[in-house]
């Protein structure tokens, strides 16, 4: 790695544009007869540090060349592989996947030629990588995804599995991968990884990075895993992710397969129903100022008088109508995680139309009413879930053992 980045050296005023037309048109990499060239290689490193946020320097360049470079390599590959099996992306296909890009960062209708150029990068360049990965997804819907198929007996001993680990935990993370090749070393591969990991921690988007570094095919999607539970991940992740909370990037972390960064994004126990994500309308009649230590008889027998008598939704409100002041009525729809502790349990329990028993916050003595109720856990499909998590996983280790054999078989010769 050393010997790479001496070699970098000089490309570093290349890396930050102070160069001749000739100096740009040199050749970098020749991947079996289609050519990488200073120009690429400037432009896509230029790309990756907006893109994810990084903080753009010549130190930065020459730390992200290599790795860039590689992304570079796999990416001629892959567009090699999909001509040669006849795939095309149309001027439509393209022209809506840039109208995607310009969505999602905000950039107006048909403005992303000039916001391209604004920060100094020819639309050519970002064209051919959103052509690349276009193309990269159509071989693996065409080519590999026919070849994944997912039993109704692996179906249903996933499920049986996940039933017996009921109640443990369970992550929601996002991942970055640096497999071991035959051009990187372990060392390579922490060195770059703590790198971007120095850039996360000051800012840097992780799901750009992911989308740009991540030797998994799950990079495109911002390096989504989706929920995992300790038992489907590597051991090493487990032992991170089980030390994290939401929100956490972990450090480095090696394994027989390379390195890795995760994400923590969210926890839960698995097959369990969080009901701080149920969804309640709810009517309240308050009291203000009461606690269970200071009401009076004549409160308490208010309150208990509107547990006795007040049935539905319309009665409640019409008595919260009565009352004054204006913290009784109607509050409409609100996640339960979103009320205070002591109500969550007790209104995820309560029967429709009928009002709770006193409860009490800062606010002072409520009595509440669940009007409806949305539980997300009640529409989940575990069967579907498992499947198309099982397909995801297979579907992933083709395209990487196809890409390892393209490489494997390719002619590619580093001139940097």
């Amino acid at each position: 790695m050393r010997n790479f980045f001496s070699a970098l050296l000089g490309l570093l005023f290349l890396l930050s544009g102070t160069v001749s037309g000739k100096e740009l048109v040199g050749i970098v990499a020749v991947v079996n007869d289609s050519a990488i060239s200073v120009l690429d290689l400037a432009a896509r490193t230029k790309m990756v540090a907006l893109s994810s946020g990084l903080e753009d320097s010549p130190k930065l360049r020459a730390q992200l060349a290599k790795p860039v470079l590689e992304n570079l390599i796999e990416e001629k590959l892959q567009t090699q592989e999909a001509e040669r099996r006849g795939i095309s992306v149309s001027e439509e296909e393209l022209a809506s996947a840039l109208g995607l890009v310009e969505q999602r960062n905000g950039i107006p209708e048909g403005q992303l030629n000039n916001w391209l150029a604004d920060i100094g990068l020819p639309a050519v360049f970002f064209e051919d990588q959103i052509k690349a990965q276009l193309l990269w997804a159509k071989v693996i819907a065409t080519s590999l995804r026919p070849q994944v198929g997912v039993s109704q007996e692996e179906v249903e001993h996933e499920l049986a599995r996940l039933e017996e680990n009921r109640g443990l935990p369970e992550y929601l993370v996002s991942q970055i991968d640096f497999y071991v090749g035959s051009s990187e070393t372990l060392d390579d591969l922490i060195a770059v990884a703590s790198e971007l990991l120095e850039q996360i921690n000051s800012g840097a988007n992780f799901e750009s990075i992911a989308g740009q570094f991540s030797d998994n095919a799950l990079g495109t999607l911002g390096g989504d895993v989706g929920w995992v539970s300790p038992t489907q991940i590597l051991p090493e992740l487990s032992s991170a992710l089980s030390k994290m909370r939401p929100g956490q990037v972990s450090a480095p972390i090696v394994s027989a397969a390379g390195v890795h960064l995760v994400k923590l994004r969210d926890q839960r126990r698995v097959m369990e129903v969080d009901i701080g994500q149920v969804r309640v309308d709810l009517v309240q009649i308050v009291l203000p100022g009461v606690t269970s230590k200071s009401m009076t008889s004549e409160q308490k027998s208010f309150l208990t008088q509107i547990g006795q008598t007040v049935r539905g939704c319309e009665a409640m409100e019409a008595m919260a109508q009565k009352l004054e002041g204006g913290s009784s009525g109607s509050i409409g729809w609100v996640l339960l995680k979103d009320l205070p502790e002591q109500f969550r349990m007790a209104l995820s329990q309560l029967d429709i139309g009928l009002p709770s028993k006193p409860l009490f916050s800062g606010n002072g003595g409520h009595v509440m009413m669940v009007c409806g109720r949305k539980d997300p856990a009640e529409d989940i499909n575990y069967e579907q879930l498992v499947r198309d998590r099982l397909e995801r996983a297979r579907l992933e280790t083709l395209a990487r053992r196809l890409l390892r054999d393209l490489r494997r078989s390719a002619l590619v010769d580093v001139r940097v």
